[in-house]
């Protein structure tokens, strides 16, 4: 068990922002918001004076960036685990963000529910090095399925969490099956795109597929929510 709540630095340019998220990072069990910063300087003198367990850190400040800061915090040898916050779809980015060693990100904009997972994933790793007394690979393992990452493998496959979500939800709002030109016109998008983002849905089991056998031409493939039609268990 983590014996302590974990402590946190939320560090956002935007004052608005940056009060919402530290308070709901202090509303979850098992966490403390120690302070909130909004600028390289004075997120450096923080994480020297707090030393918390974990910086909620957005990539876009004023004076520097929050990659800069992060680099900073490595290169001191502070002991420091990171979620990255960042309206940026380029890949650098996040890359860069993986080699300094991050442990989750986020991609804006988000709900407070994506918040609570990275939240959740963290808490179980270091609940999971806590408690565990002897390294093998099994604990290796288990470790690096807490710390996967959803959205770079969308970032990978050319796929927007904006659209993304938007299809998902128009699907949610329909019933029975739907072809990829019918879900583009629905959707406001190509179809290239509905087919690229309806093959990444299937892959992810989000959507089901089937052929549908016409008497002219060739089979179509059709798509459905899958929690449309299952039951969700609890």
């Amino acid at each position: 068990m983590v014996k302590k709540p974990l402590q946190v630095l939320v560090v956002d340019d935007d004052f608005m922002i940056a009060r919402v998220h530290a308070k709901y990072i202090d509303s979850q069990k098992g966490y403390r918001v120690m302070g909130v910063s909004h600028n390289f300087e004075q997120s450096m003198a923080l994480v020297h004076e707090l030393q918390p367990d974990l910086l909620v850190l957005d990539v876009y400040l004023p004076d520097r960036s929050g990659i800069e800061l992060l680099r900073t915090i490595r290169s001191q040898g502070i002991s420091c685990d990171v979620i990255l916050i960042t309206a940026s779809k380029e890949l650098e980015v996040v890359e860069e963000g993986f080699r300094l060693g991050i442990f989750d990100y986020l991609l804006k904009p988000f709900d407070l529910e994506h918040l609570k997972e990275s939240l959740v994933k963290y808490q179980q790793y270091k609940i999971r090095l806590g408690t565990s007394l002897n390294l093998n690979q099994a604990m290796v393992d288990d470790l690096k399925k807490i710390r996967s990452t959803g959205p770079l493998k969308q970032l990978q496959s050319g796929i927007d969490v904006r659209t993304l979500e938007h299809i998902k939800e128009s699907l949610h709002n329909t019933k029975g099956f739907y072809s990829a030109d019918q879900i583009a016109q629905l959707t406001e998008v190509s179809r290239s795109t509905a087919r690229m983002y309806l093959a990444y849905l299937v892959e992810e089991k989000v959507v089901e597929e089937k052929l549908q056998y016409g008497t002219v031409g060739r089979p179509q493939l059709l798509y459905r929510m899958i929690n449309n039609i299952t039951p969700l268990k609890w």
